[in-house]
């Protein structure tokens, strides 16, 4: 059974998976660089056997590693879903105020029904009398 789908939420649907798909993926590329950042950033320690490196931040990289990507990809998601109501309340009162053209018939159209009665009236026999008709007068 298909059901039919309200004609908002198709473009809500295309455009908002595929805006945050690319956002997800832009989002998991900033997610490693943040990570990258973090690690550089970790200060050394002196110690009196000598310099030891601090431990690295690595449950903020993981954490960045989901949020970033599911962040960015839920907000565009919203962002485009937002951008598409108001598209389509905008259109749908344009649409409102404007009436609709009446169609006018196509001259080819026109032409051929033309000649189809014409050809009609030529193959049907005329009512009336023939000049030549025995019929007296």
């Amino acid at each position: 059974m298909v059901f039919p789908m309200n004609p908002l939420l198709k473009p809500i649907l295309k455009n908002g998976l595929l805006s945050a798909g690319a956002l997800a993926i832009v989002g998991y590329g900033y997610a490693e660089l943040a990570g990258m950042w973090l690690a550089a950033q970790t200060p050394l320690r002196t110690t009196p056997d000598g310099v030891v490196a601090a431990a690295p931040q690595e449950a903020v990289a993981d954490s960045l590693q989901y949020r970033v990507p599911a962040m960015m990809a839920l907000w565009g998601f919203v962002f485009v879903a937002l951008g598409e109501v108001v598209l389509h309340r905008v259109r749908s009162r344009r649409a409102a105020l404007v009436p609709p053209a009446i169609p006018q018939p196509d001259p080819a159209e026109l032409l051929m029904k033309q000649m189809m009665l014409d050809a009609q009236a030529a193959s049907s026999p005329s009512t009336a009398p023939a000049e030549n008709s025995p019929v007296a007068n």
